[in-house]
């Protein structure tokens, strides 16, 4: 089973991503984490995409297509989460091409709600999240912020985001394997609502 779990930064794909990749012995690619990855390693790739990420912008098509290519050769022979992947109709073309695609899951979420939840989402120095309000680090955990949860680089990714997603949402209606959830709510309830999408296209 091959799942794309889409939706606007701060609406929870990434949590979940991790989770359902844990529930059906799956493999999670997440294009921001292996991006921020590669920036953190200072690599080649890391630096020609350290602008795109730090000011909230879409990575170039190719570097995208280059860095997916790599995983899922890796993992050939595995199930796929992809967290927020493809982020554009070029990608999800491309993407077409590599892998067969089970369920489309797009997250339900407002700006405004997504605004609320990043601006209290924090970092530990080895890249844990938490969240100041509902998830805080335990005591004497150093913690920062990322460059790309400030509020204005925040409302420019969701702004991208919704336009880039409407085609991608008419790509993935038209071959019906797009399932809409509500993003909203407690972490155990939105985990339960997916899964019972996700067994109902397992079987």
């Amino acid at each position: 089973m091959n799942i794309s779990v889409l939706g606007p930064p701060g609406s929870g794909k990434g949590t979940q991503a991790k989770l359902v990749a844990a529930h059906f012995g799956l493999k999670h690619f997440s294009l921001g984490e292996t991006l921020r990855a590669e920036i953190d390693k200072g690599s080649d790739l890391g630096r020609k995409t350290a602008e795109y990420v730090q000011e909230g912008k879409l990575v170039p098509e190719p570097l995208v297509l280059e860095l997916f290519k790599s995983f899922s050769s890796q993992n050939s022979n595995a199930g796929l989460v992809l967290d927020g992947y493809p982020r554009t109709l070029g990608q999800a073309k491309a993407l077409d091409e590599i892998l067969s695609l089970s369920c489309v899951v797009l997250f339900e979420v407002t700006e405004e709600q997504v605004l609320a939840r990043l601006s209290s989402r924090v970092i530990d120095l080895n890249g844990v999240p938490y969240n100041l309000e509902t998830n805080p680090p335990p005591k004497g955990v150093e913690y920062k912020r990322r460059k790309d949860d400030r509020p204005e680089v925040v409302q420019a990714r969701f702004r991208e985001y919704v336009q880039e997603v409407e085609p991608i949402v008419k790509h993935y209606s038209q071959q019906g394997i797009l399932t809409s959830l509500d993003a909203e709510g407690a972490i155990g309830k939105i985990l339960d609502d997916l899964l019972e999408k996700l067994a109902a296209v397992e079987n």
